[in-house]
């Protein structure tokens, strides 16, 4: 492991499991529940091979609002891996540490490029992915309840 600076990270989607993160960056420190305010959870995009078909969480602006998440402490190698399993390379998040601080250090946030597309309903299996990381963290999950998804035999490419 590095000697470098580890960088706080703001996990809103699938990155909540603890199990997946576990497997994605397993020197990642789970902290505490947070919430970004001035924000609402959307779905967005058409799917991919891992999830199938499916719009995949982001956050957009929306004033009066808050998306519950948690706070993780990343390594430099932490971050890498996360970078390439969001996509940033590939232009499908962009990685924001200026959106929001805690406790006056910057928190890195991963957020859907506009390459996305449009507000789609997610596949059911990723949203249970994510229902069980607000189970993870004792979340609220009634902002979960009544979203819409496809089967999660729907596949990608959509036929």
């Amino acid at each position: 492991m590095s000697d470098s600076p580890r960088r706080l990270y703001f996990a809103y989607g699938s990155n909540l499991s603890r199990e997946q993160m576990a497997e994605r960056c397993p020197a990642a420190l789970p902290l505490a529940p947070y919430a970004l305010g001035g924000h609402r959870l959307e779905f967005v995009g058409e799917g991919n091979s891992r999830w199938g078909r499916g719009g995949v969480a982001t956050v957009v602006p929306q004033s009066g609002s808050s998306v519950p998440g948690a706070l993780w402490l990343l390594t430099p190698e932490c971050e890498a891996a996360l970078d390439r399993f969001e996509g940033v390379d590939n232009g499908r998040y962009f990685r924001d540490v200026q959106l929001m601080q805690h406790d006056g250090n910057p928190v890195l946030i991963y957020i859907a490029t506009d390459e996305r597309g449009a507000a789609n309903k997610p596949n059911r299996k990723y949203l249970d992915v994510i229902t069980r990381g607000y189970a993870n963290w004792q979340l609220d999950p009634s902002g979960l309840l009544g979203i819409e998804c496809y089967r999660e035999d729907e596949g990608w490419p959509p036929a």
